[in-house]
């Protein structure tokens, strides 16, 4: 075909044979442009597809188990400025915060005083695997589902975060109740007031803080992550083996199921993430057990 677009016919002039081919040319050049932007730039997804096959609608209440898991791609997801959202506005002559001060202490402020964390850190965690998940259809055409992230990071305070501002080493790790307890570093201080700010956000558990040893004077802090949401609204049916998830306030989604009575596949349709959680490709789920009487 392409042949044939630029090849001028027996009758016509000397003339007109480069112009035609001039327009093919540019023809050419013009699909060659779309074909490299449309695929090269394509993400390509790297969890394979479940079943597809379709079958009656997945009504019922269904569970991540054993031996059927998840399937989602990591991914980095960069952590927003917290200041930049409804944030304080510095009173007159004073600086705002230091940009820089975000990208290395994710906004801890350390000090001399009894309490070495003036200002808390923002925890932060790039992509969590899926721990646990629960997804309801019902015949009324609703669902929901909750899924839950599970996983240990850590938080790398650099040297300049933990004592620039005055933190030394050699004063109580707690001091408000053992004021008169052993001398610690600085990371076992911040490691108290550290586990209470994860404590008070719900979903970061037992946290501890360490001498980094590849950072003389800095600190690496861990932290247990157990975060669970996700979408909920009402579903439809698009074809034999496709449901269209309509969130309350996000787009409509797609996803292909296969229904095979005690198990039920899920894939984001057409490269699309599932329930519109990033990363989060499949579902390979079970009937969830009836509650018990």
């Amino acid at each position: 075909m392409i042949r044939k677009t630029t090849t001028s016919s027996p009758r016509s002039s000397g003339r007109h044979g480069p112009s035609r081919w001039r327009g093919g040319a540019r023809a050419i050049a013009v699909c060659g442009l779309y074909a490299a932007l449309t695929t090269g730039c394509e993400q390509k997804v790297l969890c394979p597809a479940l079943d597809s096959c379709g079958g009656p609608l997945p009504v019922g209440d269904w569970i991540l188990a054993p031996g059927h898991p998840s399937c989602s791609e990591d991914m980095y997801v960069p952590p927003t400025d917290t200041r930049l959202v409804q944030a304080d506005l510095p009173p007159g002559r004073t600086p705002p915060p230091e940009p820089a001060l975000f990208d290395w202490c994710l906004l801890l402020v350390t000090g001399p005083g009894a309490n070495i964390q003036v200002k808390p850190p923002r925890f932060y965690y790039e992509d969590g695997p899926v721990g646990a998940a629960a997804v309801q259809y019902d015949a009324n055409g609703h669902f929901s589902a909750g899924i839950t992230r599970t996983g240990t990071y850590t938080l790398d305070f650099p040297a300049y975060c933990m004592r620039a501002f005055g933190a030394m080493d050699g004063k109580p790790a707690d001091p408000v109740n053992d004021p008169n307890g052993p001398p610690a570093n600085v990371c076992k201080q911040l490691e108290v007031p550290l586990r209470a700010s994860g404590l008070g956000e719900g979903s970061y558990r037992n946290t501890t803080c360490e001498p980094n040893p590849v950072d003389l004077g800095g600190c690496l802090c861990a932290f247990d992550v157990t975060e669970t949401g996700g979408p909920s609204g009402s579903f439809q049916p698009m074809d034999g083996n496709t449901l269209l998830h309509l969130p309350g306030s996000n787009f409509p989604q797609k996803v292909t199921y296969c229904n095979k009575g005690d198990r039920l596949e899920l894939t984001g349709a057409n490269g699309a993430y599932l329930f519109d959680v990033r990363g989060l490709r499949t579902f390979d789920l079970v009937r969830a057990p009836p509650p018990p009487p």
